[in-house]
């Protein structure tokens, strides 16, 4: 019963590259081992890779000891003794004010397990509340998430070396992210039947994404993501597609080796980049940042916001103006030529 749920447990922080942590308590009997005496099955000390233990000091009741009982990738760490005051909200307030460099996700994350150890504190009766759960506590996070585009130069750099990666699945995703404002998903979900070699357009009409490492095939993000985006002659070229492929119309563009019905699942996604990484410098950009260039230097090059929009996908223009169009090096350098023109 535990190890499909330890399974499904483990494909979701292999998604968010993070550890499981699981908090228990061990059953009243007393004689036998630490590792026996878990609430549950005994399962969950098997598969765990590392197993910690809290207990109290018989002659001290206000003191703890940390123990490292199981430790299979490493070796075990030394036990601590330790004890637990009184904790104020202050105190919890400061130990989040010194991770204000972290993203705000990030420090919920932290804030979520602070409030989960603080709760089996005051279970055991070591404080008498959870200061962590006041309505007085505040996020600190000063961290700005923001995607910057490729710079001209590093795009076309790695237009450049479009022919160096070797997979001609690779290079297809490449020259999608390049020649288009699609998002990732977008790109994952287009079959054939949705490319139009006569007329040179792509239509967008579903979108690929993934929960739990499971593939999930459904409408794009926004009503405004049923569209139709613009295939220009060299992402034809790089496409390269055969009329056998052009013949299969429920073909995915981007699918998985042994089936061309099936979209790429959460993993093959993710070698796809890492060998697209390895082969060519992507500047250490992800997927979405493409999508900030192309939305960058079509605008730059004269294309109306609102065609810009409808290509993109975008259901609000500020959202474009705002976020996806950025002012660089470039840009700064055109306003100097004009300005004397005023």
């Amino acid at each position: 019963e535990v190890r499909p749920i330890f399974r499904a447990l483990g494909e979701i922080a292999e998604v968010h590259d993070c550890a499981i942590l699981m908090i228990g308590h061990l059953n009243k009997a007393s004689g036998s081992q630490s590792t026996y005496r878990g609430l549950g099955s005994i399962d969950m000390t098997a598969a765990v890779r590392s197993l910690l233990f809290i207990g109290k000091v018989r002659d001290d009741p206000t003191t703890r000891v940390l123990t490292h009982e199981k430790s299979s990738l490493a070796p075990p760490g030394k036990s601590l003794a330790f004890s637990l005051g009184d904790i104020s909200i202050d105190d919890v307030q400061l130990f989040l004010n010194s991770k204000e460099s972290l993203s705000k996700k990030t420090i919920d994350e932290i804030w979520l397990v602070v409030r989960m150890v603080l709760d089996v504190a005051f279970e055991d009766g070591l404080i008498p509340s959870n200061p962590s759960k006041s309505k007085r506590l505040r996020n600190p996070s000063k961290k700005k998430s923001t995607r910057l585009p490729l710079t001209t130069k590093e795009a076309e750099d790695i237009e450049a070396h479009l022919p160096d990666i070797p997979k001609l699945l690779d290079r297809r995703y490449v020259a999608l992210l390049l020649y288009c404002p699609a998002r990732s998903e977008d790109i994952r979900g287009i079959r054939m039947k949705d490319i139009d070699p006569h007329k040179m357009l792509i239509r967008i009409e579903r979108s690929v994404t993934y929960a739990k490492a499971k593939t999930i095939i459904g409408d794009p993000k926004t009503e405004a993501g049923f569209r139709h985006m613009l295939m220009l002659p060299k992402l034809w070229d790089v496409l390269a597609l055969t009329p056998e492929e052009m013949h299969d119309p429920a073909a995915y563009l981007l699918h998985m080796r042994d089936d061309t019905h099936q979209p790429l699942t959460f993993q093959a996604n993710r070698r796809l980049w890492e060998r697209v990484c390895a082969a060519i410098n992507v500047y250490g950009k992800t997927p979405h940042c493409f999508r900030h260039t192309f939305a960058t230097r079509a605008y730059r090059a004269g294309v109306s916001e609102k065609t810009l929009q409808s290509m993109g996908g975008w259901a609000d223009l500020k959202t474009m103006q705002n976020v996806y169009i950025h002012t660089q090096e470039e840009d700064l350098e055109n306003a100097r030529r004009l300005l004397p023109l005023l």
